[in-house]
C-alpha cells in the first residue's frame, strides 16, 4: 500500500486562495470515474482546502457543470 502521508497540499504549495466551481479540469482531478468526492488523505489537500474543494464539487453539481453520477 502506497504511503499517502508525505503528499502537500496542492493549493497551499501553489498559493491559491479560491477554490473556483466553475474550473472543472482543477475539480475533475479531486473526484473519482464515479464522481465521488476524494477523500483527504489519498489527495493530500489539507483541512481548509479540502472543505473549499469539496463546496466547490457540490455547488458545481447543482448549477449542473459537473455529474452527481455518472
Amino acid at each position: 500500500m502506497p504511503s499517502y502521508k508525505n503528499r502537500k497540499c496542492y493549493f497551499c504549495t501553489d498559493q491559491i486562495n479560491h477554490v473556483d466551481y466553475k474550473n472543472l479540469a482543477l475539480l475533475r482531478k479531486y473526484t473519482t470515474q464515479y464522481f465521488k468526492i476524494v477523500p483527504r488523505y489519498y489527495n493530500g489537500n489539507c483541512l481548509k482546502h479540502q472543505k473549499r474543494v469539496a463546496r466547490a464539487i457540490k455547488y458545481a453539481r447543482h448549477v449542473a457543470l459537473a455529474a452527481f453520477t455518472k
